[in-house]
């Protein structure tokens, strides 16, 4: 099945690209996702996932809502969906 991945700052950065189309599997999940991004995306290894979780401060959206108020990092795509990745935000 294929799903829309939205890259943001320092994450777009990395891969070169804002926007992915990607071809997954059935029953993946968002934790899956990001795992798939660092393994084909050599500038993303460490970003998203650390010890085998996703990191704290990385923020992920799926159609446009948060994971937060989803299933979490178990949330499962279907056909179609938009994954957004946000890096943690920087400033003062």
């Amino acid at each position: 099945m294929k799903i829309t991945v939205r890259l943001y700052a320092g994450f777009h950065e990395a891969v070169g690209s804002t926007e992915l189309e990607l071809e997954v599997p059935k029953g993946v999940t968002v934790l899956d996702v990001a795992r798939i991004l660092e393994e084909k995306f050599p500038g993303l290894r460490g970003r998203l996932v650390k010890d085998g979780e996703l990191q704290d401060d990385v923020l992920v959206l799926v159609n446009g809502r948060s994971i937060e108020w989803l299933e979490g990092v178990k949330t499962k795509l279907r056909s179609g969906d938009r994954v957004a990745f946000f890096p943690p935000a920087a400033g003062g």
